[in-house]
């Protein structure tokens, strides 16, 4: 489960009520069906009772009679008034006859037995206790086989006799344990083809449901490429009132970066004028100071233009700024490849031409164009441009094979103006221009030897997420 996902909580917690349900459905229907099918059992050998009872008639003690099912007890254990229990004919059920065939009877008083079905053979059926209500009576005991017994039980008098009798029919439970066998496994089947169906229904019922989050998202990825300004698309009561201050939000940060972005300008062409007053002055006048003052003035102007810069580039990035870094290095290639021509340099670019940056374009060739400008000035006859993706940023590699720097120059030619060689032309802002502009972008640009034999500069600045 991925961790904090709605759609997976919701799933989790869906299912899991899912199966608390089933589960108890399925321990629900179990126990009905177990109920049921003892019922059943006992409702079928209440038949054979009756049909039992309909056939027990009384004798005087010491008569014979034809056509038994079991031999007679012994006159001489009956008590006063002498009555023997008449031989009873066979029942509907054939297997009361067939010796241990797991259906048996047996007619007793409270402390022999007075007759017993054939399929008892020599065994009898023995109870702790005999039911004292004359109602039925039913329990689960030992049969003579071992297995265990449903029987059922009524007490009894008839007209002719004071003494009470005890009926009882019993059935072996392997029937009704090999159809609940049967009936659990069906369940079985039965419910967890449900449990899955359930959870499928689930899932497509999160899909949709949450589909408007995935949509939200989608033009949450468009509003930060750049592809819209807002939200368009019409979303459901619970979530159009975030959407809709989300807009609002959207709109007024626009608003007052356009506001800002708008005075850092007004600002910076308002200076700039007494700056070139300042400038021409002294142009025309010889003061003693005069390297001084121009060296302020510099500073001055490098401010502004650093300050400005920063204003537009925080404007892009919120409207969702990008570019194609391998169109930006080629246009950049094709242009410095006329400027320096006569220096035949050899320029290779080996990355992806889909990966996009959230960078502007111009921005991109401020920082791009620096590099593979200074590379184009002191590499010997090649320039690598590579690229790779670290995390969640794009590393632009630009490599020459010139002479290349140390650790310590690397690190004194990022400050602002600084330069190794007075005879190259530039002001020595170029790199430093690069790594600030980057750093604007949450990005880096470091320098270290290549494996060319030159500097190699790494230029880290952020993907844009791809929809």
């Amino acid at each position: 489960m991925k961790h904090h996902s709605l759609k997976n909580r919701l799933l989790f917690a869906a299912g899991g009520c899912c199966v608390v349900l089933i589960l108890v459905t399925g321990f629900t229907v179990q126990r009905y069906m177990q109920d049921y099918l003892r019922s059943e059992l006992v409702s079928k050998l209440t038949l054979s009772l009756d049909e039992l009872l309909s056939r027990l008639e009384l004798q005087p003690q010491g008569l014979t009679t034809t056509n038994t099912s079991a031999p007679l007890m012994p006159a001489a254990e009956l008590t006063a008034p002498a009555f023997d229990v008449m031989p009873i004919p066979s029942l509907s059920e054939p297997r009361f006859s067939q010796p241990y065939s797991g259906f048996y009877w047996q007619i007793q008083t409270d402390s022999k037995v007075l007759k017993r079905s054939r399929s008892l053979w020599e065994a009898e059926l023995s109870f702790r206790h005999l039911n004292d209500e004359f109602g039925l009576d039913y329990f689960v005991t030992a049969g003579p086989t071992g297995q265990a017994l449903m029987v059922v039980q009524q007490k009894v008098k008839l007209p002719e006799s004071e003494i009470f009798f005890w009926v009882s029919v019993a059935q072996e439970n392997s029937s009704l344990a090999s159809a609940l066998q049967g009936v659990n496994r069906s369940l079985l089947i039965g419910l967890g083809l449900l449990a899955l169906a359930v959870m499928i229904l689930i899932l497509l019922q999160l899909s949709w449901g949450l589909r408007p989050l995935a949509t939200l998202r989608k033009e949450l990825a468009e509003i930060e490429n750049g592809d819209k300004a807002h939200f368009q698309h019409q979303y459901p009561q619970e979530i159009d009132p975030l959407v809709k201050d989300i807009n609002r939000l959207l709109a007024h940060h626009q608003h007052l970066l356009e506001r800002a972005r708008t005075n850092a300008g007004n600002m910076a062409h308002a200076l700039k004028t007494p700056l070139s007053i300042m400038h021409n002055e002294l142009a025309l006048t010889q003061p003693p100071q005069k390297p001084l003052l121009q060296q302020q003035l510099q500073q001055m102007r490098q401010q502004i233009e650093y300050h400005l810069s920063a204003s537009q580039i925080a404007a892009k990035q919120l409207l969702g700024a990008k570019c194609s870094p391998y169109q930006q290095c080629s246009n950049a290639v094709s242009a410095f490849s006329r400027l320096y021509v006569s220096r035949n340099v050899t320029v290779e670019i080996s990355f992806d031409k889909a990966l996009t940056v959230a960078v502007d374009g111009r921005d991109f060739d401020e920082m791009a164009g620096n590099l593979i400008e200074n590379a184009y000035k002191w590499a010997t006859s090649r320039i690598v441009i590579s690229a790779m993706i670290v995390g969640e940023q794009l590393e632009m590699i630009i490599a020459d094979d010139g002479p290349g720097m140390t650790e310590a120059e690397c690190e004194q030619v990022l400050g602002r103006g600084q330069r190794l060689d007075e005879q190259t032309p530039g002001h020595g802002l170029g790199l430093n221009i690069a790594a600030e502009m980057a750093r604007m972008y949450q990005g880096q640009l470091t320098l270290e030897r290549a494996s060319l034999g030159g500097l190699e500069a790494r230029l880290a600045l952020p993907l844009r997420n791809r929809l």
